[in-house]
């Protein structure tokens, strides 16, 4: 009988070590997740900030007559 338990404790052992694995990589998951989430927000953040910038840029640009004007260190 003793030979009949060392498998099913082997089993059990590597069942224990794979379940340790599988939370571990859910942890790891959930935390790249979060960062993934945050990194999402910032580039919407900043894409929103670039898109002002540009229409601010184009306001500017449109209302000047650039062909007429001498450049500033005349």
């Amino acid at each position: 009988m003793a030979e009949a338990r060392e498998p099913l404790a082997a089993d059990e052992a590597r069942l224990l070590k794979l379940e340790e694995k599988i939370a571990y990589q859910d942890k790891l998951v959930a935390e790249l997740n979060e960062v993934v989430v945050s990194l999402h927000r910032r580039v919407d953040e900043l894409r929103a900030r670039l898109d002002t910038a540009e229409r601010t840029v184009r306001q500017e640009l449109e209302g000047r007559d650039m062909a007429n004007e001498k450049p500033p260190h005349y």
